[in-house]
């Protein structure tokens, strides 16, 4: 493949060419080092250097557990652990060859048609799942050749500080110094979009046309990034893919979180310089040790702080409030948002529950119970009326599903709408994937290959003759949004944004369509509460 070199603003790098015309640029630094001294500090965008840098390959993932010793997978239980390995293996089949972790990991990656000034394409910037404390740029299910290759997008992907290297607030405990760490990798975002906005017209982008988007955390990230001072103007889109985060994590939670893990690792407060000496390793195995793993019971009915202690939090500077609570930040009330989930979107970490394939009705009530409080046999009664084949398992799934996704994102919308700023368009992804017998449904995160129409990929798509189809529709829908603020395009029935008198979604499907308030009596039990 022929290189092609681009200056940028710290100096000039060189990437490959692809045979249809795409310009990758891979590894390209937008931040110094924050190891040793610069461990939880905002960073600095790095050193400038002379000659021409190789961006050839991915750089350095995040320091992270793997997926298969993160917290919350039900391994205790043996059953849970025989159903989990072939998932486990899946997620590393998604991830790909993972470059090695390290700390200095402040990369992105850029893939783009054209570096012609004459046309100015639509920017789409990713930030990859994973929670907090997982994920990386550069999985192959991100990958951007075949979105960039139309000619009308440059695509971006980029890493950060994850876990407690990114998100253990300290700033009660160490002084001014450290009054940014619990949103150190929150900033390290803000870099990476300050980086594009300087240098991505080089690359044939349009900076005032940019599109934040992520699945997961990054949509969780997303959401944050709206309500950040800091990320003000820096983007003009954005989409919240099932990860429709309401609240982050208040300042006194997060504190207590860095107390119980600096009393794991045998450090006083007075003594926070020895934080820096601790190996990432090490750091990140208590870090999982800490807060409420999820080992039985349903995802949600927690606090997210809980379960994800390491997490943005509203320490009322960098994030000055709760991203949509008690309504919608103003900051982000001018930006239009893509919103939605996939029909199954919580199954595949049910997999891991003790009670998953076995569970009975007197297990449901129960559970029930626990999510809904009192209302908890009015929401079995309506479940079981909307599924009455569904087994106890499949509608507990759906209880988490709903209640943290679907009805999350409902929710999410609604507290947009109501700042009365730029449309919001919703959508639900049905398009079931084969994988592992069909087993997980519309699985979370199963829009990706379609939205990046990279779909062969991936192991999540399958082989099928509607995944082409599929693919037009759904990036098509995003290379638009990402363009002019609105989805709507020749291969989907008209879209209308999200109102509450009509409450249009877009269901994307081996045949998409239109529906109006889908499953109007569960989403007026979820607006009731949950008792």
């Amino acid at each position: 493949m022929p290189d092609i070199v681009i200056e940028t603003s710290n100096g000039r790098i060189r990437g490959t060419t692809t045979p249809s015309g795409v310009h990758i640029f891979k590894g390209i630094p937008y931040g110094g080092s924050v190891a040793g001294a610069n461990r939880f500090q905002p960073a600095r965008p790095p050193e400038p250097w002379t000659g021409v840098r190789d961006a050839l390959a991915y750089g350095p993932t995040a320091p992270q557990a793997r997926p298969a010793e993160a917290g919350g997978t039900g391994a205790d239980d043996p059953a849970s652990a025989a159903r989990m390995a072939p998932f486990l293996a899946f997620l590393h089949g998604l991830a790909g060859d993972e470059p090695a972790q390290d700390e200095d990991c402040l990369v992105l990656n850029v893939w783009t048609g054209g570096v012609d000034q004459q046309r100015a394409r639509a920017v789409l910037v990713w930030l990859h799942g994973g929670a907090f404390s997982t994920g990386s740029g550069s999985w192959p299910l991100y990958d951007g050749t075949a979105l960039a290759a139309r000619g009308d997008a440059v695509v971006v992907t980029i890493n950060h500080r994850l876990g407690p290297l990114g998100f253990l607030h300290l700033g009660e405990l160490a002084g001014d110094r450290y009054r940014d760490a619990g949103n150190a990798g929150m900033l390290d975002i803000v870099l990476a979009l300050r980086w594009v906005r300087d240098n991505i017209a080089g690359f044939g982008g349009d900076p005032n046309r940019v599109l934040l988007f992520g699945d997961s955390g990054g949509a969780s990230k997303t959401s944050i990034l709206l309500g950040m001072p800091a990320a003000k103007g820096l983007f003009q889109r954005a989409a919240v893919m099932s990860g429709p985060l309401i609240r982050s994590c208040p300042a006194d939670v997060a504190t207590a979180n860095a107390e119980e893990l600096l009393g794991r690792l045998g450090i006083a407060p007075a003594d926070i310089a020895k934080l820096h000496d601790v190996p990432a390793e090490l750091l990140i195995e208590e870090a999982e040790a800490t807060g409420v793993p999820i080992a039985s019971g349903l995802a949600g009915a927690a606090g997210s702080e809980q379960f994800m202690p390491f997490q943005a939090v509203v320490d009322g500077r960098v994030l000055p409030a709760h991203p949509m609570d008690p309504q919608a930040s103003p900051l982000g009330a001018d930006v239009p948002v893509l919103v939605g989930s996939t029909q199954d979107d919580m199954k595949m970490i049910m997999l891991g529950m003790p009670w998953f394939g076995s569970l009975d009705d007197a297990g449901l009530a129960a559970l029930a119970g626990g999510m809904f409080g009192a209302a908890g046999p009015e929401f079995v009664r309506a479940y079981r009326a909307e599924r009455p084949d569904a087994t106890p398992s499949e509608l507990a799934c759906a209880f988490v599903t709903d209640r943290v996704m679907w009805w999350g994102g409902i929710d999410w919308a609604q507290r947009k709408i109501a700042a009365a700023g730029a449309p919001v368009y919703v959508y639900r992804f049905d398009f079931a994937t084969p994988a592992l017998g069909g087993i997980l449904g519309a699985t979370h995160g199963g829009e990706i290959p379609f939205v990046f129409d990279n779909y062969p990929l991936t192991p999540m798509a399958g082989d099928r003759p509607e995944n082409a189809s599929v693919a037009r529709a759904v990036s098509e829908a995003f290379v638009r949004f990402a363009q002019e603020g609105d989805p709507n395009h020749p291969g989907l029935p008209t879209w209308s944004p999200y109102t509450l008198d009509r409450r249009a979604t877009m269901i994307f499907d081996a045949e998409s369509r239109i529906e109006d308030d889908p499953r109007p009596a569960i989403r007026e039990l979820h607006t009731r509460g949950t008792g």
